[in-house]
């Protein structure tokens, strides 16, 4: 089994889709039931939109069929002849043999698995090499929480599994000082502020475009102006466009960046990038590179801190002041689930599970108190 990416001339309905994942066999001949999957899962179904998933969806599928020609296991016969499953034996051959993360298992298997389900209803095989079992989760009273109908169980595929619950990591008022203090790049801190206050991800952050910037002078607002993120100027998960809010006071400061130190680096180096935050080359950030996350973590700072860990400081610390505010018109989860472009409430419904762990110093303007961090340590 091999994996090769297409090039531009490989069309479906008459659009080229570049660098999509194709597996070829032992015959050199296309796997044309993993093809047709892909297509689907990638492509037909809407939800998975984003070129970057193509690679991962790609992987993952290739790493399940490998193993199953490299031991002589033909996926349409379901189980070896002690009836287990071939979706149990590489799972176990992938936890216990290969030293996987039960995370990356089953991340793997949920592809695998959605992959036999399609089989099924094309009528490719007559069962499925899984059980569904009922497993009880747990409830709270957030937002929509009358709505839920399940009783507190839910069925899942008896393959997976079991993994710790993953606690989302958030920066409170201190950590986010420290932070701020120990940066000295000020373009990584610029950017590290324009994270903590809108909760972008880290390849919309590095990939936010130069003309969103606006001189704060040009503006009536008094606290924040309204940026809309559009999928055809800058990367965003699933394309799909969203607006965030700026404070005027970080909107001053990227002007400031923009106009000066941006504008002089560039014409230095005789680029002319469309994003906002460039190197010292003067060039745009690699989204896929790992130099922002590695410039945090030599930091040093005795708490995690990265990119993701930004949004959820932001997610949580919003979400717990608006619910505080009384005299608001609109829903705060609402709210919080726009400026992030979650597709689903249910996502955003987790941070509910953190508000009581944040401090009580932190009850108030989330945007104002790490502003006012910004002041003070300017003035320092």
């Amino acid at each position: 089994m091999h994996l090769i990416f297409s090039k531009a001339d490989f069309q479906i309905r008459g659009q080229s889709y570049e660098s999509f994942p194709i597996l070829i066999d032992e015959k050199n001949d296309v796997f044309v039931e993993g093809l047709e999957f892909l297509v689907h899962h990638c492509l037909k179904r809407g939800s998975v939109q984003s070129r970057r998933s193509w690679d991962t969806y790609g992987r993952d599928l290739y790493d399940f069929f490998a193993f199953l020609e490299a031991n002589k296991l033909d996926w349409r016969t379901l189980s070896d002849r002690a009836n287990e499953t071939i979706l149990a034996i590489y799972r176990d051959a992938s936890f216990q043999h290969f030293k996987l993360s039960a995370s990356t298992v089953n991340r793997r298997l949920h592809l695998a698995i959605k992959f036999y389900q399609y089989a099924l209803r094309q009528g490719w095989v007559n069962t499925l090499p899984f059980e569904l079992e009922t497993v009880k989760v747990k409830r709270h009273n957030g937002f929509l929480a009358h709505t839920d109908t399940s009783g507190g169980y839910t069925v899942k595929p008896d393959v997976l599994l079991k993994t710790p619950i993953t606690k989302i990591k958030i920066l409170n008022s201190e950590q986010i000082a420290d932070l701020l203090n120990a940066i000295r790049n000020p373009t990584i801190r610029l950017i590290v502020r324009l994270g903590l206050l809108t909760g972008l991800r880290k390849e919309e952050l590095l990939t936010f475009p130069v003309k969103y910037v606006t001189s704060p002078k040009l503006t009536s607002a008094r606290s924040h102006i309204v940026v809309e993120l559009k999928p055809q100027e800058m990367s965003l998960k699933g394309s799909k466009g969203r607006s965030i809010h700026v404070p005027i006071s970080l909107m001053h400061d990227l002007w400031d960046y923009a106009i000066y130190d941006r504008n002089q680096l560039v014409q230095s180096q005789n680029t002319n990038p469309n994003t906002l935050f460039v190197t010292t080359k003067g060039e745009s950030w690699s989204v896929n590179s790992r130099s922002l996350n590695n410039q945090l973590k030599a930091l040093n700072l005795p708490f995690p801190c990265n990119p993701h860990v930004l949004r959820h400081t932001y997610a949580t610390h919003t979400l717990k002041a608006l619910m505080e505010r009384k005299s608001i018109s609109f829903n705060p989860l609402l709210y919080v689930r726009d400026r992030l472009g979650h597709s689903s409430i249910t996502t955003t419904e987790r941070y509910l599970h953190f508000l009581d762990e944040i401090q009580d110093d932190l009850r108030t303007a989330y945007q104002d108190e790490i502003e006012l961090i910004c002041k003070e340590f300017a003035k320092g």
